[in-house]
């Protein structure tokens, strides 16, 4: 993992929040409550115990009643990081490196808006961590589980509302992915499914004697990588992304994919563009 890129980037992004209000703590983004903030939200008859501060005298005059404005809270959402742990998370060690980065700088530019973030990982001993934290278990991250994602997600808690929630994963796996992402996005105002892929995920090399494995169990599947297999899991491969982009589009989260062969810097200006936006501010 390269902080030293991650220390160069992160200065100068923000984190594409959703549009929708939050919930969390004192902040800039508009909350799902009531508040003080500038912005008006709706108007209401005044009952005992409101801020007659609020009072919208033209209202009153109109009206003969007494008719309270009512701002929008503001609030700093939380944004959640969720990282696959699992052993084919490490096919190479670009491939590793990469959805540590990406990882730790989701959580440097959310900590520099002041939104709180949480990372959780599925590795054999899962973590959750908060704020200044995140970066040593990344950096301490293995990604030794022998379960893929949809599997681990059984034994950790129920996802917690938040803001934003960034899911760091291959998500190369057999599951029923709208299940999976639903359970991803459950509670969080906005989902982005970071798809790590390593170039052997993404076209795998065949040769004389190549066989395939499974990173997860390390079993061999008795078949040799010739061209009619290596065309077969090229189609295959087609269909996931093709349902896994329609799970991610029916729960309103976003699905992009990283190639590990890319450096931190070209994802971002690349494929990572619409997680991270230009201009350091909310």
């Amino acid at each position: 993992m390269d902080e030293a890129v991650v220390g160069r980037l992160a200065p100068g992004l923000a984190l594409a929040l959703p549009r929708g209000p939050h919930r969390g703590r004192v902040g800039e983004v508009r909350a799902s409550s009531m508040g003080s903030s500038l912005e008006l939200h709706d108007f209401r008859a005044y009952q005992p115990g409101d801020d007659l501060r609020q009072l919208d005298w033209n209202a009153v005059a109109r009206t003969d009643e007494l008719i309270l404005r009512v701002r929008q809270d503001e609030v700093s959402p939380r944004v959640e990081v969720m990282v696959d742990g699992s052993r084919s998370m490490a096919l190479s060690s670009r491939k590793a490196a990469c959805a540590k980065e990406v990882a730790l700088l989701t959580c440097e530019v959310a900590a520099r808006q002041g939104l709180s973030p949480t990372l959780l990982t599925t590795a054999v001993r899962a973590e959750r961590m908060q704020g200044a934290g995140c970066r040593a278990v990344l950096r301490a991250l293995e990604f030794d589980a022998r379960d893929d994602l949809a599997t681990a997600l059984g034994r950790l808690p129920p996802p917690r509302p938040c803001g934003l929630r960034v899911v760091v994963s291959d998500f190369l796996f057999e599951a029923d992915l709208p299940a999976l992402v639903s359970r991803l996005s459950r509670g969080a105002a906005g989902c982005f499914l970071v798809q790590v892929l390593d170039e052997e995920d993404l076209s795998p090399s065949g040769g004389e004697g190549a066989r395939l494995v499974d990173s997860e169990s390390g079993a061999a599947l008795e078949e040799l990588l010739t061209e009619d297999v290596l065309a077969a899991y090229a189609r295959r491969f087609e269909e996931h992304q093709r349902l896994l982009r329609g799970a991610a589009l029916r729960a309103r989260g976003l699905l992009v994919m990283a190639p590990a062969t890319e450096s931190l810097a070209a994802l971002v200006a690349g494929p990572l563009h619409p997680l991270f936006v230009a201009g350091g501010g909310a």
